[in-house]
């Protein structure tokens, strides 16, 4: 997301800020949650790639 253009003023910038930090937490909780699910589904199928 890119910051806003020059003359912005100090509520405009606050919105932009808040939206910014919703979307990173969105991303953080989408994270967490697709841990958890693989780790309490998948974990024990999973069969790391050999090293050669």
């Amino acid at each position: 997301m890119a910051a806003p253009n020059n003359g912005v003023n100090c509520e405009e910038f606050a919105k932009f800020q808040l939206k910014w930090m919703q979307s990173e937490l969105n991303v953080e909780v989408v994270n967490d949650r697709s841990w958890k699910v693989f780790n309490e589904r998948c974990r024990i199928h999973f069969k790391p790639p050999k090293n050669e």
